[in-house]
């Protein structure tokens, strides 16, 4: 297929309103790096990322996986 550029570029906005996330390695007692999956408001993945989580973040998480997911929603916020 052939591309063709478009100018001036269209620009858009696009929220982001929920993500999945998967563990795709572990380290005990290291780190763990994790797939996260995000998605517009009408259900489209928009993006993925990996985040490597370690060192002070890996040991407060504990048994709290609630911890993972609040640090996941900041992760997502700082990098947008």
């Amino acid at each position: 297929m052939d591309e063709y550029p478009i100018y001036p570029p269209v620009k858009r906005t696009i929220s982001i309103c929920k993500f999945q996330y998967q563990i795709v390695e572990i380290k005990l007692k290291e780190s763990i790096r994790i797939a996260v999956y995000l998605f517009s408001d009408n259900d489209t993945l928009i993006e993925s990322k990996q985040y490597l989580i370690k060192d002070e973040e890996y040991a407060n998480w504990g048994n709290d996986d609630n911890y993972i997911i609040t640090l996941i929603k900041q992760k997502v916020q700082k990098g947008l």
